[in-house]
């Protein structure tokens, strides 16, 4: 994950976006795959709370025990949205 990202543990990172006006929350297990979970602004929230965390991280090992599977099914029926980037391999 390239710029700024700060690992909250369990899977769970914050990301600054936007010239660090915005934040975003990532959860990922295993290196499989990111999943942004939650973006807000910098502005309107300053943090995540302990009881966010304890539910990114739950999340995070939700995902890690799908299958890539899981996954497509998940993007075909439209639960999930897949961004590429065109040089990285996808799903």
């Amino acid at each position: 994950m390239l710029g700024q990202a700060d690992v909250l543990g369990g899977g769970v990172y914050k990301k600054r976006l936007g010239k660090n006006l915005y934040r975003s929350i990532i959860v990922a297990k295993g290196g499989r795959f990111w999943v942004f979970a939650y973006l807000f602004a910098k502005q309107n929230k300053a943090n995540i709370d302990e009881r966010d965390l304890r539910d990114f991280r739950s999340l995070a090992d939700l995902y890690a025990q799908k299958s890539e599977s899981d996954l497509l099914k998940e993007i075909l029926i439209g639960q999930l949205v897949e961004i590429c980037d065109e040089n990285l391999e996808t799903i």
